[in-house]
């Protein structure tokens, strides 16, 4: 049985059989491990153009990996750095720009730099470097802050707030940075297409926020936790490029309160400080109507190092498939909780982490090309795992050196 399909004015006959040939390749493709995909996209134009689909990339991207990865800084590590464990695999990145501060969403990190704005596909081994303008200069007073050094605050090149995350609607991922002092200036990056679209900046009572304090997407907004002075938290839509108010508890927080993106749920995380020590975790478990539950309260005593009254935080990195929360301290210390003993235990006493490390295949495109990417021989960057150097399958843009 055949159907029928009117295009350009002209029926098309159409065999049922090609999509059910398609969806059964697209199944099987989906099961193969990573460097035979790279592999089989020169089998034929079908395989590759189904590879390179956006439909195939996000359903590899939400295809449960069989080991938890999570991606972290590569210089300077030692063998014995991470102690092995039955559900996480370390990824470790080995650039001169590894250390710096970045942000990340869906696999890809952004590591934005004076001038410039490097976007980095681990799993594609693609780097992308996008231009910008010219930084501010700096202000005393945001100059201070800075040399205070606040261990859970991360600032950016200039003086801007930063925001990475992806558009729900089209599936581009963008780029956002908000200027506040000496003058007030919003952009937004596409990287689907290399431009910039300047946006007026949020009005009162968003006139400021705490510039490096690090923000989150969360389906398809990104987030900004001011706490300097007055409460709010900022909210920008990447699709319709609005900011909104949301509403959180009043009564909750300190300095060290962090925003993160915990199982597809806007979380705050606090470390209460001596004598309980104790991190608690609020997610929004209902966004339309913006209700917070506190989802994990975790008891820090035994793992807590230094004094009683010194200033000490933890980073969530996200949930095991088991349940278990794997974060890291400002010790550089990383463990996992295990929710239903209540133990905790350490993975590593010496590892900087970057973040949840997702196998994502999205290209990332060439823009017009006046704004060519940098020379690997210039921006040495490797990936690796366990020490074995293997080129990679498909020699492409800015192609890494990977260490599988």
């Amino acid at each position: 049985m055949q159907t029928r399909e009117i295009m350009g004015g002209e029926e098309k006959n159409l065999n049922p059989m090609d999509y059910l040939v398609t969806d059964l390749l697209e199944e099987i493709l989906l099961g193969l491990p990573l460097k035979s995909v790279f592999r089989f996209k020169t089998v034929s134009k079908q395989w590759r153009s189904i590879l390179e689909s956006r439909r195939f990339v996000d359903m590899r991207l939400k295809k449960v990996q069989k080991k938890l990865k999570i991606l972290a800084v590569g210089e300077g590590r030692t063998k014995s750095g991470f102690e092995g464990d039955e559900e996480i695999e370390m990824i470790y990145l080995h650039c001169d720009d590894a250390t710096q501060p970045s942000l990340t969403f869906d696999g890809l990190v952004c590591i934005p730099k004076p001038g410039w704005i490097n976007v980095l596909n681990p799993s594609t081994r693609q780097l992308r470097r996008f231009p910008c303008s010219p930084d501010h200069p700096v202000s005393p007073f945001c100059l201070n802050r800075q040399l205070r050094a606040w261990p859970y605050l991360t600032f950016f090149p200039g003086n801007w707030a930063m925001g990475f995350g992806r558009d729900k609607v089209n599936g581009c991922y963008k780029v956002v940075r908000m200027c506040f002092d000496p003058v007030e200036e919003c952009e937004v990056l596409d990287l689907e297409t290399g431009e910039w679209r300047k946006l007026n900046p949020p009005g009162p009572p968003f006139h400021d926020i705490d510039v490096g304090r690090k923000s989150v997407c969360v389906n398809g907004s990104i987030y900004w936790l001011k706490l300097l002075w007055d409460l709010k938290l900022l909210a920008l839509n990447l699709h319709t490029l609005e900011f909104r108010y949301v509403s959180i508890p009043h009564t909750w927080f300190t300095l060290d309160t962090q925003i993160m993106n915990l199982e597809d749920r806007l979380a705050i995380a606090k470390t209460h400080g001596g004598p309980e020590w104790e991190l608690e975790i609020l997610s929004m478990m209902d966004s339309e109507e913006e209700l917070w539950t506190k989802t994990y309260s975790i008891t820090l005593a035994s793992i807590i190092i230094g004094l009683p009254w010194e200033h000490s935080w933890f980073t969530v990195v996200t949930v095991s498939k088991l349940g278990n929360l794997v974060l890291y301290d400002k010790h550089k210390r990383l463990f996992k909780y295990n929710t239903k003993t209540n133990e905790i235990c350490c993975l590593s006493s010496n590892i900087s982490v970057i973040s949840l490390c997702l196998e994502n295949l999205a290209p990332l495109r060439s823009d017009s090309g006046h704004h060519p990417d940098p020379d690997p021989e210039d921006y040495k960057i490797r990936i690796s795992s366990c020490g074995l150097c293997l080129k990679h399958p498909e020699a492409g843009i800015s192609t890494l050196v990977v260490d599988r």
